[in-house]
């Protein structure tokens, strides 16, 4: 990937798995477990293209992302695959003590000036919105945005994504460390954004910032 000032652009259907856990160990050990079972089955499975582990800044939470090539695929390849009951059942163990799922289509971001190095630290922004109208305006006020991020130092990139329903929006941004997302925190036109996309919302927003535990593509794919 190289640094550009055009819209970040992805095609497919992600899900993101946001599990909280009963402590750093018990995180930990989940990450663990989900990498072992997304090598050895999920990266198999038609359609999939990568998944990325993340684990909160806390030391407790954990983000699991996959990329699908559409939202047909992963029905077809997921959900009801006969080797999935690990994957399927994670909600239900002890150590989780709550468990939320969320998915999207890709839609056009905003790319920093650091678009070709890796993301030591992604946020996840989650939204409830009451529909595709605001949805299309949060991508608006997001693209807006990008007169300032696409120069914010250490700045990846941030990729939003929208449910079919419109009401759920959430939002990836990445940076190279923490440093970096100190200033983007700081800079003083983000917090004007942020208010008015909070007229928009539904309900409160969360927010997990996280580092990147493993990353994994599909067979055949270098990461």
């Amino acid at each position: 990937m190289t640094a550009t000032n055009g819209p970040v652009t992805e095609p497919g259907f992600v899900t993101f798995g946001m599990l909280r856990t009963a402590s750093p160990q018990a995180a930990r050990e989940l990450v663990g477990l989900i990498t072992a079972e997304v090598t050895r089955w999920v990266r198999h499975t038609d359609g999939f293209l990568s998944a990325r582990t993340h684990v909160g800044v806390d030391g407790t939470t954990v983000v699991q992302s996959g990329l699908w090539a559409s939202e047909e695929h992963y029905l077809a390849s997921f959900p009801h695959h006969p080797e999935g009951s690990v994957l399927h059942t994670l909600s239900e163990r002890p150590e989780v003590l709550s468990a939320r799922v969320c998915s999207g289509v890709p839609a056009a971001g905003v790319r920093g000036p650091a678009a070709d190095r890796a993301p030591g630290l992604v946020g996840f922004a989650v939204r409830r919105l009451d529909g595709p109208g605001s949805a299309r305006t949060v991508l608006g006020l997001l693209a807006r945005s990008g007169r300032w991020k696409r120069t914010s130092p250490g700045f990846v990139s941030a990729t939003p994504y929208v449910s079919r329903d419109g009401t759920t929006f959430v939002n990836c941004p990445m940076w190279v460390d923490e440093e970096a997302y100190d200033s983007y925190m700081g800079h003083p036109d983000l917090h004007e954004g942020l208010e008015e996309v909070s007229r928009l919302e539904t309900a409160p927003p969360a927010f997990l910032l996280c580092t990147v535990a493993a990353d994994i593509g599909a067979p055949g794919q270098s990461r």
